[in-house]
């Protein structure tokens, strides 16, 4: 092997090396990003689906029955969905 290629793979390492952090950093923040948004759009669903039995079923009160209407729609939306995510709580 001559000098030139010599030269040349140790320069091709270190910038293959540069390469994969930049990648890695790359993948990272859009995972946290993914992650991030993911979030937000399950607490904002949550939110609806609370303020909206709030205000329409409950009529902004506490009512004991409350309690047996969430139990209802929980059970409805575990049926289609699964059961991550719908329970009672």
């Amino acid at each position: 092997m001559n000098e030139i290629d010599k030269k040349y793979q140790i320069v091709s390492a270190v910038s293959t090396q540069s390469l994969i952090q930049d990648l890695r950093q790359i993948i990272e923040q859009a995972r946290g990003r993914v992650a991030a948004t993911a979030n937000y759009a399950l607490s904002m669903m949550y939110w609806h689906i609370g303020e909206r039995i709030n205000r329409e079923v409950l009529d902004n009160k506490r009512a004991e029955y409350g309690k047996q209407i969430v139990a209802s729609v929980a059970r409805q939306l575990r049926e289609e969905y699964g059961s991550k995510g719908f329970d009672e709580k």
